[in-house]
């Protein structure tokens, strides 16, 4: 066998495997930094089912629900507390200038009779978390550190006064949480400053461009889809910039609660989006101007598809907090794109005599893709 085929076939195997696991919702955990009496605390809510070891990151694991946990015995009330802190002690530390915080944690909905869990929307268990550690004098900073091996997120929510910081901190990564500053003279105190923009910004690029390269399978393959039909820079850069806009725009009014679709549909569409991109690739001969309304459309739609990613992360927020995250976030998927765009050439390079051959035979791995993708989603309703 020749080498390009050998590097062809290589590189459609590694596709292969990626499109045999649907697309998925990263989890996320979001916690809200406090300084009160001492004490650094962070604030917030745990899914249950993710802090379980029988069921996170656990495919297929039957869900947990409000009404059952609350009407489980006290064994199992006992069992979910201290698998739950086990589960939050392995995923973050504190450092303070480099050393390592011992913090306390407690679930107060359990320290109640009956248990009363938050009300959700979808009926999901839900619980409060406090997670305390004795405030350090200036100066230095607290920095957190996520540990999780399933990809989720560590939302920190830092507001003092009238500064608001908001960071994404990805799995296996720190970030900086808070900075004292030496005190002035005549002072007793440190002054506390929030993370800077540039810190906040920089967290949520790393996070956008993480939800699609690794995690965002279907918009990796839509956007090689658009590669194969004319591999060139210029259209390409369009194209990609064009999409950015458009999904831009969806994901915005959609956080706002602007425009709503049922998750489930709006999985099956982007599907069906990847499918129609790779059967058109056949059709067509040469780019034309509709592809372009054609891009801006499925823009909207892959739009609607990571806002079911940010809607729970930011939904608590004003329009004026929601800015930053929103368009880093976007920047970042700007940037995984051309990233895709770059492999994509690099991979045509040593084929570029059989660049029609490459063409055609990825095209029809994208269309079949779509479409096992869309019957998987649509079986998933039944």
């Amino acid at each position: 066998m020749t080498s390009y085929r050998v590097r062809f076939f290589a590189f459609v195997f590694f596709i292969a495997s990626l499109a045999s696991a649907s697309a998925h919702q990263v989890d996320s955990v979001e916690l809200e930094f406090l300084r009160t009496d001492g004490k650094w605390k962070l604030e917030g809510l745990l899914d249950i089912a993710y802090m379980l070891p029988e069921s996170r990151g656990v495919e297929g694991a039957p869900p947990l629900f409000r009404d059952a946990v609350m009407n489980a015995p006290q064994a199992e009330h006992d069992r979910i507390v201290k698998e739950a802190e086990n589960t939050m002690r392995k995923l973050l530390s504190l450092k303070y200038n480099g050393e390592e915080l011992k913090w306390d944690i407690r679930f107060p909905n359990f320290e109640t009779e009956p248990l009363i869990l938050p009300p959700e929307t979808g009926n999901w268990a839900l619980m409060d978390v406090e997670i305390t550690v004795d405030e350090r004098s200036g100066p230095g900073k607290l920095e957190a550190f996520w540990h999780d091996d399933q990809e989720s997120e560590l939302i920190v929510i830092i507001e003092e006064g009238d500064h608001l910081g908001l960071l994404s901190i990805s799995s296996g990564m720190s970030d900086k949480i808070l900075e004292l500053e030496a005190p002035k003279v005549g002072e007793t105190t440190s002054v506390a400053n929030t993370p800077s923009r540039v810190a906040q910004s920089e967290s949520w690029i790393i996070s956008g461009y993480r939800h699609v390269i690794p995690l965002g399978l279907d918009h990796l393959l839509f956007i090689f889809g658009l590669f194969l039909l004319a591999p060139r820079w210029k259209p390409l850069m369009g194209q990609s910039l064009l999409f950015t806009v458009a999904h831009s725009l969806t994901l915005a009014l959609a956080i706002f609660g602007i425009i709503s679709l049922p998750s489930l549909l709006i999985e099956i569409l982007i599907a069906a989006s990847i499918a129609w991109i790779g059967i058109e690739n056949l059709l067509m001969k040469e780019l034309k101007p509709s592809r372009l309304f054609l891009v801006f459309g499925f823009g909207l739609l892959h739009g609607m598809g990571f806002a079911s990613v940010l809607r729970e992360k930011l939904g608590d927020l004003s329009g004026k907090q929601i800015a930053l995250p929103l368009v880093s976030f976007n920047v970042g998927v700007e940037l995984a794109q051309i990233t895709v765009l770059v492999i994509s050439f690099l991979i045509l390079w040593p084929v570029r005599k059989w660049t029609k051959q490459f063409q055609t035979a990825g095209s029809i791995f994208v269309a079949l893709a779509g479409l096992f993708w869309m019957g998987e989603r649509i079986l998933s309703a039944f």
